[in-house]
């Protein structure tokens, strides 16, 4: 993955301890030779009651609070390799908040936050988790507490929008196949590009025509045989980004599934047993404020693998 250069490590709660997710947020970095930020978001403290307690103002307190922080903060950046150059932050706030205002302010390209549900996204709405997916304007990859060192398996979800939005639905689908085959090659691992699709008009065919059964039928050859079209044009751009050679290294393979996207990509996930999910999460550009679009939410909140999350060109974000 060559393409991050200013990497932001989202800390949790335990500062003091090194976790998988921060070894393979240090190894990506290496191997990118990029910059790495570990940031750790102290919230807003009330603390009146415990400083009249302790004979000291609350301001006090909330010095000292954060002088303790910043010593497990140090103490963490001192068990780690020292030639690295990795930088440290402290802020004070929410965490999704101080993360995204950093990105903005540092031009990090990349955050990585161990995601904090315990059953990974079937909890997390209205969580720092999809509050990042809704709102950072960089990729963000959310992993698992038990996050893998390696991966065997990365999926490329991919979209093929036919409306007004095909231009930017192309760029983001290069995007998030560029990822997971660069990705696929650093770790040895099969990509999987796949296309969940649905045919909405055949359950509509037997009200206006003789002989439903056959025309349904032909509609979804043609929508096959079209998505299968826009499929091998994808991965031909692909070659042509990567050459021939490099194309011909990656063990990749393609499924181009009937059904309903919410609810059939994370079976493909289940049945390709993925290890990460790379796919696009906002359903429009170039709106302040636009939400994840509705099946990426939904795919998402049955997932159970680490998920790297890619914003299309023209994402503004709607924090400030």
């Amino acid at each position: 993955m060559k393409r991050f250069k200013n990497i932001l490590f989202v800390l949790g709660n335990r500062t003091d301890e090194t976790s998988p997710s921060l070894m393979r947020a240090i190894a990506l970095a290496k191997t990118n030779q990029a910059d790495l930020t570990l940031l750790y978001v102290l919230p807003k403290l009330s603390l009146t009651s415990y400083s009249k307690k302790m004979g000291i103002s609350s301001q006090q307190l909330k010095e000292k609070v954060q002088e303790h922080e910043e010593a497990r903060l140090h103490q963490l950046f001192s068990s780690l390799e020292p030639d690295l150059g990795i930088r440290t932050e402290l802020k004070v706030g929410k965490r999704y908040l101080e993360s995204i205002r950093a990105v903005q302010s540092e031009s990090f390209d990349l955050v990585i936050k161990e995601a904090d549900a315990i059953d990974w996204f079937s909890r997390f709405l209205g969580s720092d988790d999809m509050h990042l997916l809704r709102k950072c304007p960089c990729p963000v990859w959310l992993m698992k507490k038990d996050e893998k060192a390696d991966y065997r398996n990365i999926m490329a979800a991919v979209d093929f929008d036919t409306g007004k939005d095909k231009p930017s639905s192309d760029a983001l689908n290069q995007t998030i196949l560029d990822l997971a085959c660069s990705l696929s090659l650093s770790e040895l691992a099969a990509v999987h590009a796949v296309n969940v699709y649905d045919v909405p008009e055949s359950g509509f065919i037997s009200l206006w025509v003789e002989n439903a059964d056959k025309v349904e039928q032909e509609l979804a050859e043609d929508e096959r045989r079209h998505r299968q079209y826009r499929m091998d044009a994808l991965l031909d751009e692909l070659k042509g980004r990567m050459g021939e050679e490099t194309y011909h290294y990656l063990s990749l393979r393609t499924h181009v599934v009937p059904g309903i996207p919410g609810r059939d990509l994370p079976k493909m996930v289940e049945t390709i047993k993925a290890d990460l999910v790379v796919m696009g999460t906002v359903a429009r550009t170039g709106v302040a404020g636009v939400i994840i679009g509705n099946t990426a939410e939904a795919v998402l909140s049955q997932l159970n693998c680490s998920v790297l999350a890619i914003k299309p060109k023209g994402f503004e974000s709607p924090i400030f």
